[in-house]
């Protein structure tokens, strides 16, 4: 890793290396960083623009809670998303360096497989009026996460073999329609994390530098690290829904940041008989901070006429509070002290909707969504890139109270490289291992919404 924190003691190095990437989770590569748009069924077709003016159902509880006044009667929303990602690492001569690197072995194992998998995320909304001026809601959804799994003897599998992120946010928000032109919403945010990695520990290499010959075996003595870790915690969300003329409406939407403090247990497995015993090695509780950022959203809706009308917008998210990221055990010892320096990002969307009968809406759009990874910080947890994002869908109106959509998206990738140098040993820093390769990804994703008005 880069910029790693390293203890003097013999050993101290081991945890800071491999425990210095805890929740540095891996990328739900359709959005920026490890986030997750899947927020509503009928917004997905028009690749989310829009959506903080759409207000076509109780989703736009997530994306503006403003826009609860628009709508009519006790609603339910029920949604689903197929999320498959495609994640290919392709090697190029990672090493093991010694001295000048002349002669240097090269680190062992395949380019891993398709690190990708195939992910189910759900929503559920619920809304219904107060009176007449007052609507109040409840939103239950996923704003980060998703899953990446390499092959176990992978060539970077001293970096990652596993790695897991799932949240829940639990929103309960309501509008206030202050005139016909203006409305105003806010919810409350209670939000659930949980996070798994794993990756090998190349005890071999360890014994050799440390003189235990018994166990020297370089990449040929591994072990395995897991490391599990949860949280609540809570936050907010404000929107603003004005319809300066009508056919036109402008939504500003803000989602706060929520601070977690995870709390779990690291867990060493086939550690050699002669490391065993070893305090670093030691099996225990570990704490972790991580800030999960916030967003501002600008949205444009504009009717063309009966059949068309057209949207945009541009999300602003604050990814540059993860600055570093600290891991200790519960004693206070530090574990990993890692720089990040991401930044702050921003996603670009348009779309359009057609009203083809009475019963059919088919939706259109595209997104250029930027990623908040600099290249020199990109990992094989985190291998994100900018990415284009076209979107697909249909409403279709069965009854007065029932409707289904359906949406489809595909997101292109950039190809993103890949260039990690750590020492094995801070001591000798003329030992180092080199990962370095690139990324070929992309990600489908299909959707399916149904919503009843009661």
């Amino acid at each position: 890793m880069n910029n790693q924190s390293y203890s003097a003691k013999p050993y101290g190095y081991i945890p800071r290396i491999l425990l210095g990437v805890l929740f540095a989770i891996s990328t739900d590569i359709h959005a920026a960083g490890f986030a997750l748009t899947e927020k509503s069924g009928s917004s997905i077709g028009n690749a989310f623009a829009g959506a903080g003016t759409a207000a076509e159902d109780a989703s736009t509880i997530l994306s503006n809670p403003a826009g609860l006044s628009r709508i009519r009667g006790t609603q339910l929303v029920v949604a689903g998303y197929a999320i498959r990602s495609s994640i290919d690492f392709h090697d190029h001569d990672s090493r093991t360096l010694i001295g000048a690197g002349v002669g240097d072995p090269l680190l062992s194992g395949g380019s891993g497989g398709d690190a990708g998998d195939l992910a189910f995320v759900p929503n559920l909304y619920l809304a219904a009026d107060v009176n007449d001026h007052v609507k109040a809601g409840l939103g239950v959804h996923s704003p980060f996460g998703l899953k990446t799994e390499y092959d176990s003897r992978w060539v970077g599998r001293y970096e990652a073999i596993k790695s897991g992120l799932k949240t829940i946010n639990i929103n309960p928000a309501v509008s206030l329609q202050v005139s016909d032109r203006l409305s105003l919403g806010f919810g409350l945010n209670a939000q659930y994390i949980g996070a798994e990695l794993s990756n090998a520990v190349d005890f071999g290499s360890i014994c050799a530098m440390a003189g235990v010959g018994s166990c020297a075996a370089p990449q040929a003595r591994d072990g395995y690290l897991a490391l599990k870790g949860k949280d609540w915690s809570w936050g907010y969300n404000l929107g603003m829904l004005l319809e300066p003329v009508p056919g036109t409406r402008l939504g500003l939407a803000y989602r706060s940041k929520v601070a977690h403090h995870l709390k779990g247990d690291a867990e060493f497995s086939n550690v050699p008989t002669e490391l065993a015993g070893l305090p670093d090695l030691a099996n225990g509780a570990i704490k972790a901070d991580i800030t999960l950022p916030e967003t501002a959203l600008i949205s444009v809706l504009h009717q063309l006429n009966d059949r068309w009308s057209i949207m945009g917008d541009v999300l602003w998210t604050r990814w540059s509070q993860f600055n570093e990221l600290r891991v200790e055990r519960n004693d206070g010892a530090l574990l990993g002290l890692t720089a990040e320096h991401w930044r702050n990002v921003r996603r670009y969307a348009l779309g359009a909707t057609y009203l083809y009968s009475d019963a059919w809406k088919l939706r259109f759009g595209v997104a250029y969504d930027e990623s908040p990874v600099p290249e020199m910080f990109r990992t094989p947890r985190v291998p994100d890139q900018n990415r284009w994002v076209l979107g697909l869908g249909a409403n279709f109106k069965a009854s007065a109270s029932d409707s289904l959509d359906i949406g489809y998206l595909h997101v292109f990738l950039k190809d993103a490289s890949l260039n990690l140098n750590h020492p094995v040993v801070p001591a000798q820093p003329a030992i180092t291992q080199s990962l370095a390769g690139g990324y070929d990804s992309d990600v489908d994703v299909l959707s399916l919404q149904y919503t009843h008005v009661f």
